[in-house]
């Protein structure tokens, strides 16, 4: 039986206690954020069926961008290792203290960078693990379109209503972090989620009130979201699993 997925994690930053951990009760598919994290998730991917990949570069991580020939090899080279292409976007916090016009600069290349990871998703028919923010995810949009993607993940998003409604009819997902059990401007932007298209993730390790994140926190995620969509949390599950198959083809992958 597959275990509950974690959509978007970070797996290489965890502890390996609680990389032991997270492995034994769930499957996590993990995000990199520059070359070096894409090198440890193929390392770490070799020793564990309960854990898939994504390669790329995080968006926010500026210094980084020019290591996308690195990257791109790596992708390349180990499609059949991997599920998807991420942690991928465009940049938003990196760039809000930054002066207009650099920051106008910094946004251009961070377009072009995500242009040739969807240009690549694309070559490769694999899917895409998103870090979109604001009205700039319209323009993310109109490159995944132009690019025919199929399959898009957009993690921790809480765009409007419309946003959320343009992605959803799409056919693509929307995955909810364990900041929505305590954050109430995120409960209010989830509301606007389409059931069908929730997926559950951790962002671990990223901190909820101090804690580190881990996998496990999903739990009381699924149980947060079955009470603001009247619903069981089981029933969460069962949406976020059953998207992961059409998502990530983890049940197919894992069947061989």
């Amino acid at each position: 039986m597959l275990k509950i997925i974690d959509h978007h994690c970070h797996f290489e930053q965890l502890t390996q206690q609680e990389q032991h951990a997270a492995l034994a009760d769930f499957h996590v598919v993990g995000v990199a954020s520059d070359y070096l994290s894409c090198c440890q998730l193929l390392a770490l991917k070799q020793h564990s069926a309960q854990l898939d990949i994504c390669l790329g570069i995080h968006p926010e991580h500026l210094d980084h961008y020019h290591d996308f020939p690195r990257v791109a090899e790596l992708i390349k080279q180990h499609q059949s290792d991997i599920i998807g292409i991420g942690e991928i976007g465009l940049p938003y916090f990196s760039l809000v203290d930054m002066p207009a016009q650099q920051r106008i600069e910094y946004f251009k290349r961070g377009l072009i960078l995500f242009e040739q990871f969807i240009k690549l998703a694309n070559q490769l028919v694999l899917p895409v693990n998103l870090h979109c923010v604001g009205d700039e995810t319209w323009q993310a949009i109109e490159c995944l379109n132009r690019y025919n993607i199929e399959r898009a993940l957009f993690h921790w998003f809480a765009g409007s209503g419309d946003l959320m409604k343009a992605i959803s009819d799409k056919g693509w997902f929307i995955s909810v972090s364990p900041d929505v059990i305590t954050n109430t401007d995120y409960q209010n932007a989830v509301k606007n989620i389409p059931k069908t298209c929730l997926c559950l993730e951790s962002d671990g390790p990223w901190p909820y009130e101090g804690q580190r994140g881990v996998p496990k926190m999903m739990l009381a995620v699924a149980d947060k979201l079955g009470s603001m969509f009247d619903c069981t949390a089981q029933d969460i599950i069962t949406i976020s699993q059953n998207n992961a198959q059409i998502l990530w083809r983890i049940e197919a992958l894992n069947s061989h």
